[in-house]
């Protein structure tokens, strides 16, 4: 797969670039796969422990020399115009400081085509804000191209956010600077057993826990301002509320080590910092906590899970 990637990049129009390949102190025989290029653009660095996913993308980030930087997953590649694309779209559209793109998603049975739109669409700061927290996140990560200056400006990515980083890394970039939807550009990202998404959010209850968090962090970082937000946040919670429900009923299935009620406990988690001013939301508030106790409940009884996912016609998604 990390060949695909890299002749991907090496591949594209936009002529100034650099490659750069960073292997975060795998067990892969990656050497091996490098030595097969002479390419002068192509340069190889190996950390001498893994930093963790989003180490290894500050890692990358430190490395680099551009203008612009381009965060590429060892299992995706883009079409090759992708750099061309996103990098015209920022140089004819100045305010923009990231670009993101649809993306094409490889299953092993089939394949899908996700993107806001078809067409370009820029967010000024802070509708992106608001939009990535309204969506649930509509960004796909190796999709993403930022100019330098704003990783200078916000930071790096937060590595204590191990799952869910980009996320927040997201949300701090479209609060203060301008991003856009580059409609013309295409990645193609590999989704299945040795992807990210399945090992953090299929098999292991640990990555729904960063996106409360990055909740609390983001309304302690808005301070008063987090009312200006209110009905955003509000939204976004409750998003990870349903998904944490969703996970509860099928995605445990595959977390053979937890109880699917690990899952409510999230879901009651995110539920607490739904924040209602009027008496018809806490009316709304509170029927969504019985819903979470009756599914909770329902998950106890053996064979309550299959009930309930044939009651909501429910169904296993990889991505």
């Amino acid at each position: 797969m990390v060949s695909k990637a890299i002749d991907s990049a090496l591949a594209q129009t936009y002529p100034n670039i650099e490659v750069l390949v960073v292997d975060n102190a795998s067990h892969d025989t990656i050497e091996t796969v490098i030595a097969g290029y002479k390419d002068t653009r192509l340069k190889f660095f190996q950390n001498e422990r893994n930093l963790g996913l989003f180490g290894n993308f500050n890692r990358c980030i430190e490395l680099s020399r551009g203008k612009y930087i381009h965060i590429l997953h060892s299992d995706d590649y883009i079409d090759s115009h992708f750099t061309q694309t996103c990098i015209d779209f920022m140089e004819s559209h100045l305010s923009v400081a990231m670009t993101f793109t649809p993306a094409q998603i490889l299953f092993k049975d089939g394949q899908k085509k996700i993107g806001i739109s078809d067409h370009d669409i820029i967010f000024s700061a802070p509708d992106g804000f608001r939009m990535i927290l309204e969506t649930g996140n509509p960004i796909d990560c190796p999709s993403v191209i930022v100019k330098r200056e704003v990783y200078t400006s916000v930071g790096f990515f937060a590595c204590e956010f191990p799952y869910a980083g980009d996320y927040y890394q997201w949300l701090r970039i479209a609060r203060h600077f301008d991003i856009a939807f580059v409609a013309g550009a295409l990645i193609f990202c590999r989704q299945g057993e040795h992807s990210e998404s399945v090992q953090l959010l299929f098999k292991n209850p640990s990555g729904y826990i960063d996106n409360i968090n990055i909740f609390i962090r983001i309304i302690d970082e808005l301070g008063d301002d987090a009312e200006s937000y209110r009905c955003e946040l509000n939204r976004a919670i409750r998003g990870h509320m349903r998904l944490c429900i969703y996970a509860g009923m099928v995605r445990s299935e595959l977390s053979t080590s937890f109880s699917p009620l690990i899952f409510m406990g999230f879901a009651l988690n995110a539920w607490t910092l739904i924040c209602c001013k009027s008496f018809s939301e806490r009316i709304k508030k509170c029927g969504e906590f019985f819903i979470i106790l009756i599914i909770g409940c329902g998950l106890i009884v053996p064979g309550g899970r299959n009930c309930l996912k044939k009651i909501f016609r429910l169904k296993q998604e990889m991505y």
